[in-house]
């Protein structure tokens, strides 16, 4: 038996971040606080929906502190330079 690892509801999220890797990317989290994303490492647990994200790990990004949080928790990512919007989280 061979288990796939399926793209998560934060799929979208993780290839934006990617895309983006060494530029300045805001995210908006659910509680209310933002993140300043440079680099994104990703993962997903089994059976989960949704993807676990560590920012700023790899390479470091001394001006920036490093974050653990999971996709669920994002409700927009922006370009911080132009304001511009790149990714709205899914309705819940």
């Amino acid at each position: 038996m061979v288990d796939l690892i399926l793209p998560g509801q934060g799929a979208g999220l993780v290839r934006l971040l990617g895309q983006r890797r060494g530029r300045a990317t805001r995210l908006r989290l659910s509680g209310g606080r933002d993140v300043l994303a440079f680099n994104c490492a990703w993962g997903m647990d089994y059976a989960a929906e949704w993807e676990h994200l560590t920012l700023n790990l790899s390479p470091r990004v001394p001006a920036a502190p490093v974050s653990a949080l999971s996709s669920a928790e994002v409700i927009t990512a922006e370009d911080p330079d132009t304001g511009a919007l790149l990714y709205r989280g899914l309705s819940r």
